[in-house]
């Protein structure tokens, strides 16, 4: 789904945002207090802790921060990349993990006590790599003078010595007009930070914790609220899952911190990360996975527990093939739509070709004026020579013959959901899968095939019966819509598909009930900025499908700064953190997504970073 900048306007939900933000007390950026970089070192550590980094490998890490600033000098987020040869200031790090090719991670940390902890993650080398091509165009990293950002933890602009502004990913030189454009997004960000008093509670309670600076009794205190007592629910059927008594656990007996054990006990002299006092912490405290179990693993959480790495809950949810115990990451998710935001190269659409066992002729022979005449038929093969770009035409735009409808991630990630249900769910979780139309299923490997494209088989036969045309009046002609489009509202904005977060759910679930089935789509969604409670009921549903039913979800999340940013798209990793009083929700955004920065990585989206206009987490129960 793409959201259209008059929309979003018609919505009022960046009314107030233009031009320079309020100066003095009036700016939340001008009262917020730096984070020192030992603490954006030591969430890096966190977030790689099982996973990127075993307990026994922690003495051996080492980090090395940059800091992002904004567009006018306040202090956005840090860079981190960790591994064994990260030493030596930041580009030294990056070319020495790039250089070593695994063992190392990037993770972007809230600079200020305005932002979230952790934002974005780069389990691999990637975004090194990008950053690291457009220093070496420039001439090498003393032409850089700064590294800025514009409210969007994944996307980096690096500033040279004349003011010049380059993108970080794709190393194209930045237009003064296009940075005007992404300062006014970003000032409109910085506006709603102003009037949410709450989120700025929230922040500033977190890292007073993490900082060392709030009372072990107020940092241990609990959020009552009903979202927050469902997602604990959700915890404790986890636990159970696990084999642990959740009551048991839950009722942990919390020691008071012991002298060295915070984060000041971990700092060098450098004011760095020390990792051989962090994994003394680690061990004196008693931190650590308390199971191996082979799907979910919480990290943090044990009955005794003391030190730094033990404020909050951090858990690890990974859905995982049950022979091989992998999330495969290469092709789970591929379907047509090599690139799912370049609408004029690679957008996701479809035609409306028939095979031949159909009499009707494709239009302009059609009878009706070159509409199709039938009914409930869909498209049987796709017989275009692009096959990422099906489109179907003649569908909502009757002023030409050949007006053609994008269908929009909307519909295409609910297609791929529902695909993984009907033929992924007995090789995840063992139990059957769901022939959502019945009948018998034709062989789709054609052969000798790469599982990616036998995905795309997948995703396109049953994304032809979900698309299946139902014929409506209009002004006298008949106009045949695809089915999912209907009942999902989506809508045709500025060439693309635009799916509401409402129109998402209640289309999923009128689908759902039309195929008489007992599953439901659950979701909790934003506009504008997200609510403790939207946060907490994100937290909820990831923890419940991901983490114990061990199934997918669908992520709505931002991908661009400007007029048109907000997608759809299925996932089957993430990274939850419960601070006691709110939640927040990393997913990992399958590979080949969108063809850009964010594929294969962690985002964060619960967060007033990146500068959202929607966003939300759905799944089937």
């Amino acid at each position: 789904m793409e959201f259209s900048l008059s929309w979003i306007l018609a919505l009022g939900l960046l009314a107030g945002c233009s031009g320079e933000p309020s100066a003095g007390r009036d700016d939340p950026r001008a009262v917020a207090e730096p984070v020192p970089v030992v603490a954006a070192q030591a969430l890096t550590l966190r977030f790689g802790l099982g996973r990127e980094v075993s307990l026994q490998e922690v003495g051996d890490q080492d980090a090395a921060s940059l800091l992002v600033e904004d567009v006018d000098g306040y202090p956005l987020v840090y860079l981190t990349v960790l591994g064994p040869e990260a030493h030596g200031g930041f580009w030294k790090a990056a070319r020495a993990a790039v250089s070593a090719g695994e063992g190392h991670y990037l993770v972007t940390t809230g600079a200020s006590t305005l932002y979230s902890p952790t934002l974005f993650a780069d389990t691999g080398t990637d975004t090194l790599e990008h950053l690291l091509a457009v220093v070496d165009a420039l001439g090498g990293e003393a032409q850089v003078a700064r590294l800025v950002g514009f409210g969007d933890p994944g996307r980096y602009y690096l500033a040279d010595r004349e003011g010049r502004f380059y993108d970080g990913y794709t190393g194209e030189a930045v237009s003064a007009e296009e940075v005007a454009e992404l300062s006014e997004s970003f000032h409109g960000t910085v506006e709603r930070l102003a009037e949410d008093e709450d989120y700025r509670e929230e922040m500033a309670h977190v890292w007073a914790c993490l900082l060392g600076e709030a009372g072990e009794d107020e940092c241990m205190a609990e959020d009552a609220s009903a979202e927050a007592l469902e997602a604990r629910q959700a915890e404790a059927e986890l636990l159970s899952r696990l084999g642990y008594d959740p009551v048991s656990v839950q009722g942990m007996e919390v020691r008071p911190q012991a002298a060295g054990m915070g984060l000041a006990g971990m700092t060098g002299a450098d004011g760095e990360l020390d990792f051989v006092k962090a994994q003394e912490v680690i061990a004196q405290g008693g931190a650590g996975n308390f199971s191996n179990y082979e799907e979910v693993s919480p990290q943090w959480r044990k009955k005794y527990c003391a030190g730094w790495f033990c404020y909050g809950e951090y858990w690890v949810l990974e859905a995982r093939d049950k022979d091989t115990n992998k999330v495969r990451k290469d092709y789970e998710w591929h379907t047509v739509g090599g690139n799912w935001q370049d609408w004029r190269s690679y957008g996701y659409r479809w035609k409306d070709y028939f095979d031949s066992g159909h009499n009707d002729q494709y239009p302009p022979n059609a009878p009706d004026g070159g509409y199709y005449e039938g009914y409930d038929h869909f498209p049987r093969q796709f017989r275009d020579s692009n096959w990422k770009n099906f489109t179907y035409w003649h569908v909502t735009d009757p002023s030409g013959p050949h007006q053609g409808l994008p269908i929009g991630c909307g519909p295409a990630a609910f297609i791929r959901l529902a695909a993984w249900y009907q033929f992924e769910r007995n090789q995840y979780r063992g139990w059957a899968n769901i022939n959502w139309y019945g009948g018998s299923i034709p062989n789709l490997s054609n052969g000798s095939i790469s599982s990616w494209y036998y995905m795309f088989r997948k995703n396109s036969w049953l994304g032809g019966r979900m698309l299946a045309f139902r014929k409506q009046n209009y002004g006298g002609s008949k106009i045949y819509y695809p089915d999912l489009i209907v009942k999902m509202g989506t809508k045709a904005i500025s060439g693309q598909g635009l799916t509401t977060p409402r129109g998402f759910f209640n289309g999923g679930n009128a689908w759902l009930d039309e195929r008489g089935s007992w599953f439901n789509l659950r979701g909790a969604w934003y506009y504008g900025s997200p609510t403790t409670s939207v946060r907490w009921s994100m937290y909820s549903l990831a923890m419940d499908s991901i983490g114990v039913r061990g199934v997918p979800g669908v992520a709505l999340y931002h991908v661009e700064p400007t007029a048109l940013g907000e997608h759809y798209a299925p996932t089957l990793e993430g990274r939850l953190y419960n601070w006691r009083t709110t939640a927040e929700v990393l997913v990992r955004i399958p590979w080949y997504e969108t063809g850009g920065r964010y594929d294969g990585k962690f985002l964060n989206i619960t967060g007033i970073l990146p500068t959202p206009r929607a966003g939300g987490y759905y799944a089937f129960k």
